[in-house]
């Protein structure tokens, strides 16, 4: 699922027409925005059959400025909200998927004027409350490093930007390619680069979509670059090969039967005496604690949806006179359940200064969701300089490179440069770095570890060795 969008400008040209049927052609988008057509939106809205879409919604321009439009196939639907000539405003509606709110935009382009689009947005914002993308030219710039070259912008015009998006708790969702989306030549023979098309949403549109990702594109028939956004991804299209890596989970400590069970499990077979026995351990009760997870302590995400699920039915109930026994039931394991997700979601969001147990699931989620967008690696440069996005692939890239980075290259008389080193490690330093390590000093490096970072390759973090 994808959405384009391209101020095209203009699309009275055959040529630019043209571009914009191959973009379609090339990337096959579930929506199309245009902006700035500057023609009538029966022209517009005709371009359907052209472009292969089924549907088309356009807004006429205003002489030769402006203008809208919007193009989509059935495999979604579109609900449109009021409009201007600024915004095209729609409720999407995907088969399986909750709706949510999509605004095509074109920013005011006369900067004193600018002020119109900020204030229309900051008013459709508490029109609805579904989870939103604004997908836009915006005319602006949320930061200066944004804007390379001449007439540069003043603080006060993106400090307007920069409130509106505040107002309206809209996140950038950031950009893969080149760092601008308009330029333009200048006198002198130089280009004023300006990244004026973005994507920015609201948490809980991120919260649905945390693989979202823009891509920066380039056109010939426009100064301005089409900007693709990727919401979800097609299916199967980076599965993940092999069995599923195990993970310690904090949540399952809440389980009234975890302690024992954990006892247990660590006491049978021998006492580990040295560091391989203790590996050997560690990997038989990993496994143990994986099976228990899975068929113990259960999915709380699919739970919890199943339980509400059963509750919406028992309260919908036309017979109903107060809340039953199952009911009871059933909300208390809510209750319980939320709470796991909470820890669940806190210790994937690596926060260190916000404890669980405040409702705070919901910025949790936001957290981690927005870590693992930061850490996603989607491809890698090929020695000869292409790109790829095959999983394996990445994976023998990686593994090479740093299998010749901490591979010698030959090295001779080492010594005769280590003798011009001067020694800065006395003899009592070198025999007290050389001493064997006391159990002492071993609990203190332990616990002076985050309890829920960076687990080591078992999937166990130092929180495991700090409580057990």
């Amino acid at each position: 699922m994808s959405c384009l969008s391209w101020n095209c400008r203009g699309l009275g040209n055959g040529a630019t027409v043209k571009e914009l049927r191959d973009l379609a052609k090339k990337f096959v988008p579930t929506v199309l925005c245009v902006l700035e057509t500057q023609v009538h939106k029966t022209r517009v809205e005709g371009l359907k059959t052209t472009l292969g879409f089924d549907n088309s919604f356009a807004v006429s321009s205003s002489g030769c400025s402006g203008g809208l439009g919007i193009f989509w196939n059935n495999e979604i639907k579109l609900e449109f909200l009021p409009y201007s000539q600024y915004y095209i405003d729609a409720i999407v509606i995907e088969a399986g998927c909750e709706p949510w709110r999509l605004t095509c935009v074109y920013g005011e382009a006369q900067t004193n004027e600018r002020f119109k689009t900020w204030d229309l947005l900051k008013h459709i914002k508490s029109s609805n409350a579904l989870p939103w993308l604004c997908i836009a030219d915006f005319n602006e710039v949320l930061h200066r490093s944004e804007h390379e070259g001449v007439q540069e912008r003043s603080y006060a015009q993106i400090e307007g930007f920069r409130e509106m998006v505040d107002v309206c708790g809209l996140f950038d969702l950031g950009s893969e390619g080149r760092r601008w989306t308009f330029e333009k030549r200048v006198a002198g023979g130089t280009y004023c680069r300006v990244r004026l098309d973005r994507a920015l949403s609201t948490p809980d549109w991120i919260a649905h979509f945390p693989q979202a990702v823009v891509r920066n594109m380039s056109a010939a028939a426009s100064d301005h670059g089409p900007i693709l956004l990727q919401w979800r991804q097609e299916a199967g299209r980076r599965k993940r090969g092999g069995k599923k890596m195990f993970r310690y989970e904090v949540m399952w400590e809440s389980h009234e039967d975890f302690t024992p069970w954990m006892s247990n499990a660590w006491q049978e077979g021998d006492k580990a005496r040295t560091a391989q026995e203790l590996h050997r351990k560690l990997v038989a009760v990993t496994k143990k604690l994986d099976g228990w997870g899975r068929t113990t302590f259960g999915h709380v995400r699919l739970e919890l949806k199943r339980l509400r699920e059963e509750l919406e039915q028992l309260q919908a109930d036309p017979s109903r006179t107060g809340p039953s026994h199952r009911e009871i039931k059933i909300t208390d394991r809510i209750v319980e359940l939320n709470h796991r997700e909470e820890i669940m979601w806190q210790q994937r969001s690596r926060i260190s200064w916000l404890t669980a147990g405040d409702k705070n699931t919901r910025f949790f989620h936001l957290r981690a969701s927005q870590r693992r967008r930061k850490n996603r690696i989607s491809k890698l440069k090929r020695p000869d300089g292409q790109l790829t996005e095959d999983l394996q692939e990445m994976g023998n890239l990686i593994s090479s490179f740093y299998k010749e980075l901490y591979t010698s290259e030959g090295t001779e008389d080492m010594a005769s440069v280590l003798n011009t080193v001067p020694t800065k490690v006395t003899p009592d330093m070198n025999d007290q770095l050389l001493a064997p390590f006391t159990e002492k000093e071993v609990k203190k490096a332990l616990f002076q570890m985050f309890p829920t970072k960076a687990p080591g390759p078992d999937g166990l973090p130092a929180h495991f060795f700090q409580r057990h």
